[in-house]
């Protein structure tokens, strides 16, 4: 039996693609290896956004997690959360959740996202009976440079007492930046 030996472009026996990989190592040059982690949050690091910060947590983006309570009385209303965007970012936020100290409070609470004065598209005078601390709702908030959120909750003015109301907002700050 007899075997043929192919000589193909990947053939290591080659004496052409032996002296090409012995000149690469001859040479020993540094190669620029990318980290596999982003860096620290900073105006020069980073990657650039690729995908809309908007939809998915950029690289060097800055999360958010801010709890905020206030004892409410019935026919009330009161500022829960409030979050001022720094003058180069945006905020995304993603998540908000309710809870108190007596559930049967929960029926009692209306609340609004406030952008400004003004109520945030789709979000203004909803029923709290979405997400918990524990397990926030999914929210779209997008909130431009040099704006403030405010979460703020309403109690009904059939509510017999006094209630004490959490919230939980979870989101992110990012810069927009276009690719290379």
């Amino acid at each position: 039996m007899t075997f043929i030996r192919r000589r193909g472009p990947y053939d290591p026996d080659r004496p052409g693609l032996r002296r090409i990989a012995t000149e690469v190592q001859a040479r020993g040059e540094p190669v620029r290896i990318e980290p596999s982690q982003p860096d620290a949050y900073g105006p020069e690091q980073g990657a650039f956004v690729r995908l809309p910060g908007a939809n998915f947590a950029p690289a060097g983006s800055v999360p958010i997690d801010h709890i905020g309570d206030a004892n409410i009385a019935p026919g009330a209303a009161a500022t829960l959360i409030t979050v001022a965007v720094p003058d180069t970012l945006r905020l995304r936020g993603a998540g908000i959740g309710f809870d108190t100290d007596d559930p049967v409070a929960i029926g009692y609470l209306t609340w609004a996202i406030l952008l400004g004065p003004d109520p945030a598209a789709g979000y203004s005078q909803m029923l709290a009976a979405i997400g918990s601390v524990r397990q926030l709702a999914e929210i779209v908030v997008v909130v431009g440079s040099s704006q403030t959120l405010t979460v703020r909750a309403s109690i009904a003015a059939t509510a017999p007492i006094t209630y004490r109301y959490i919230c939980r907002l979870r989101g992110w700050f990012y810069s927009e930046k276009e690719g290379i």
